[in-house]
């Protein structure tokens, strides 16, 4: 697997370049630590290494973080960074506080939660507005999107390149720095630009790294439903989080949303789902987005509650960002709306959670990230 760069490289890959250099293992060791837990962005600061050792280092293997080119406050105490890579390209990270004191909600945990029990559809009720110094990065694992969700902006703009191992683990360290954050208090949540199941090499090479650092029930990788790619990230032996886009319980209407519901159909999604391995307390998520006129009616919330049936799962209801300009006549539901589906859900005993979207003002929120400046199909011809 090529890790694209140093930052993508594993402790047992550093201990393998030391010894292809005629060095002992641990001196591998020493660079991974030096630069994963220690925060080092420079060789010549790794004081344990041998002066010629640092030298060749930076001389073969230069640390290149992406480029901050641009950075989106959000009131909120959001933030959205667009990051230009080594080849120009530029993609996108959000990152979302979870005090308190800065921001309400955090983008990636509850708003809103009802879980039903027989005779109380509401017998729990969460809230995320807790006090605490955890905080969220959303990462990008492709310059574009190909998958073309019809409610999501990235999607509306085109595919793009994936993105190295090195490369998506810069992008956290880009953020983290400018944040003045560390690796070990991060939620990580690939939810970014691109559909992470096209690229497995990327995705699960930064995962071996991440790993190092954060526990992986605190990194969420979210899919469109490929499923061949189910699979894969399933034998690893530490595994992510998994939230699947479903955005509809029936072929016609998913069909609509997500046109790649023609070569992944909804019911091998599901039947995926149910074959993904889940250690004890834990469990899945389905992300719905939640479109006005669409998908939005009890009679929706009824077909989902039976797709879903037996699966261990929270189905986290997503009210779509709306966007003018690439998301012409999408709607998103009143209160009213939202209310009655998630508490549809609750009745048929399934945990239904409302995001509340960070960052809509800086246009960080889910489904607004975009990259690049101008729509690639829309432009004149000159």
């Amino acid at each position: 697997m090529s890790a694209g760069g140093p930052l993508g490289l594993t402790v047992a890959g550093w201990e393998r370049l030391a010894e292809e250099w005629g060095m002992p293992r641990y001196r591998g060791r020493q660079v991974f630590e030096a630069l994963h837990r220690q925060g080092i962005r420079d060789y010549a600061r790794i004081g344990v290494l041998p002066r010629e050792l640092r030298a060749r280092l930076s001389e073969e293997m230069p640390i290149r973080l992406p480029e901050i080119v641009r950075r989106e406050p959000s009131a909120d105490g959001s933030v959205k960074y667009g990051l230009k890579l080594e080849d120009g390209a530029l993609v996108e990270a959000v990152f979302m506080p979870g005090e308190a004191s800065v921001a309400k909600v955090n983008e990636f945990e509850d708003a809103r939660a009802f879980s039903g029990s027989p005779g109380n559809p509401k017998s729990r009720i969460e809230d995320s507005r807790s006090s605490n110094s955890k905080f969220t990065v959303c990462l990008s694992s492709q310059t574009g999107c190909a998958v073309d969700c019809a409610f999501c902006v990235t999607g509306r703009l085109g595919g793009g390149r994936n993105l190295t191992a090195a490369e998506i683990v810069g992008q956290l360290y880009s953020v983290l720095d400018d944040a003045g954050r560390e690796a070990a208090g991060a939620r990580v949540v690939f939810m970014g630009m691109g559909e992470p199941f096209l690229n497995p090499e990327g995705v699960i090479g930064s995962l071996d790294v991440l790993f190092e650092l954060i526990s992986p029930r605190r990194v969420t990788v979210s899919t469109s439903g490929i499923t061949p790619a189910f699979e894969t990230f399933a034998k690893l032996p530490r595994r992510p989080n998994l939230a699947v886009s479903l955005n509809a319980a029936e072929e016609e209407t998913r069909g609509r949303l997500m046109p790649i519901t023609k070569t992944y159909p909804l019911a091998g999604v599901v039947a995926a789902m149910r074959k993904w391995p889940l250690e004890s307390r834990r469990r899945m998520t389905a992300e719905y987005v939640l479109i006005a006129g669409v998908n939005d009616s009890p009679a929706d919330a009824d077909r989902l509650a039976r797709l879903l049936a037996g699966i261990p799962v929270k189905v986290n209801v997503i009210p779509l960002n709306e966007d003018p300009v690439y998301l012409p006549g999408w709607k998103r539901p009143d209160e009213v709306a939202i209310s009655r589906f998630v508490e549809r859900l609750a009745r048929a005993h399934l945990t239904a959670t409302v995001r509340r979207s960070r960052g809509p003002d800086a246009s960080a929120a889910c489904g607004q990230l975009k990259g690049r400046t101008e729509d690639p199909r829309r432009r004149s011809v000159r």
